[in-house]
């Protein structure tokens, strides 16, 4: 059995192992392993977005799935590999790819390694000159008979052969590093992790992008689903609704759409933003009766007015951070879990002010329906001021948490008296 044979079902194995987690494409995978084989093949050219150097065929993540997906409708539209990165890369920035393309940008990155193995061959051959030199000089100033001195000379080499030496070194490294090199390459070459700084940057290349592509194209509202995914993953809220509203504008009876951008309203605005959050709610379950996320969004809005628990206070900020605050600042209130996931129990999004800001956190600002102050005896507030507006802290925010607290607390004081280094 050939070795392209060997990878061709190794990949397709993959394709069915990933599919198996993958419920949306499960079917498809079964239908068609060959098409699966190639998204598979593709995906792993791609970087996942909002994972930490995984390929999209190997993340499981919403935002790659969706990837995923798209790669399979283009191969169904007759599109070839090539085409499919170049469409990624121009939508999304280069920053998608795993191996990056040969650019003004990137020349010193593909030519480095040549360069510096050019300078250690010419390093090499130098030094070796110079050695044979030496034994040259001393065998002739030596009382040596002729026949040694004859010998210590012969130790000499001509340039012609330390250049050929110096190829036979090079030539063999050159070709490994271009096999190596290769995507059928047994060893993977190591691909550094993104920073969060460069998730965030690929985030907003991204949006810039899609901005910049003429307005009411309904092709579009995929990638403006993958920007609010992204963004949300950034805890940039704000951001993700509103991508969210552009992908509705663009094609309105998505179930799935317009029930993630009720969950993100709950969560910015709490109590004030329940209404338009309960007409998406409504408009998703009119196009789909059964949809899972629209049904638990539904139930979750009832009980919550009449929740027992909750905690209410006011969030003062220390005499000596006050002069810090600028007008447009934003100040964020969450509610978590001592220990535990990070993800928020309930968030209040409010403008900063110097002086005292009275909130109450409750399961109206909840996240998720399993995921509420209710459902945890004790909780931490944190209060953070964020110049930026972003929901993600940054260097320099001043930030103020408590202890842990019952979540019955009333007349809490949260002061924020320190900042984010």
């Amino acid at each position: 059995m050939s070795l392209r044979r060997v990878m061709v079902l190794i990949v397709s194995s993959l394709a069915l192992h990933v599919a198996a987690q993958d419920p949306g494409s499960a079917k498809l995978a079964v239908a068609d392993p060959a098409l699966e084989a190639r998204v598979m093949a593709i995906g792993a050219e791609l970087r996942c977005l909002v994972c930490q150097n995984e390929t999209v065929a190997a993340s499981n993540a919403e935002l790659a799935v969706d990837l995923r997906g798209q790669i399979r409708e283009q191969l169904r539209d007759g599109r070839s590999e090539v085409d499919i990165l170049a469409f990624m890369s121009q939508r999304y920035g280069d920053f998608v790819l795993y191996r990056p393309p040969l650019k003004t940008s990137t020349v010193l990155l593909w030519l480095g390694p040549f360069m510096l193995l050019l300078l250690g061959g010419f390093a090499l051959v130098r030094h070796l000159q110079r050695r044979a030199a030496g034994s040259l000089e001393a065998g002739e100033g030596s009382d040596l008979p002729a026949e040694h001195a004859t010998a210590i000379s012969g130790g000499a080499y001509s340039a012609r052969q330390l250049t050929l030496g110096a190829l036979v070194l090079a030539v063999p490294a050159l070709a490994l590093y271009s096999v190596l090199g290769q995507p059928a390459s047994i060893l993977q070459p190591a691909h550094a992790a993104p920073t969060l700084a460069d998730v965030d940057g690929m985030v907003r290349q991204m949006e810039q992008a899609l901005r910049a592509r003429p307005a009411g194209n309904a092709a579009d509202a995929p990638a403006w689903d993958m920007l609010a995914r992204a963004q949300a993953s950034l805890q940039r809220y704000a951001q993700a609704a509103e991508s969210y509203a552009r992908a509705i504008e663009l094609d309105p009876d998505d179930a799935q759409r317009l029930a993630d951008r009720a969950d993100l309203l709950r969560l910015i605005n709490g109590p004030g933003g329940s209404a338009e959050a309960e007409r998406l709610v409504q408009r998703a379950l009119a196009i789909d009766p059964r949809h899972p996320k629209a049904l638990a969004l539904a139930a979750a809005q009832a009980p919550a007015a009449t929740s027992t628990t909750g905690i209410s206070g006011r969030v003062e900020i220390a005499p000596e951070l006050r002069s810090r605050l600028q007008p447009g600042d934003t100040l964020y209130i969450t509610a978590r879990t001592p220990q535990g996931p990070r993800l928020p129990l309930a968030v209040l999004r409010l403008s900063a002010s110097e002086e005292p800001v009275a909130f109450k956190l409750s399961d109206d600002q909840a996240m998720a329906p399993d995921h509420r102050i209710s459902d945890h005896a004790q909780v931490v507030v944190e209060a953070r001021i964020s110049r930026s507006g972003d929901a993600m802290p940054k260097a320099g925010d001043l930030v103020g948490r408590t202890g842990a607290i019952a979540n019955t607390e009333q007349g809490l004081r949260v002061l924020v008296a320190g900042v984010v280094p």
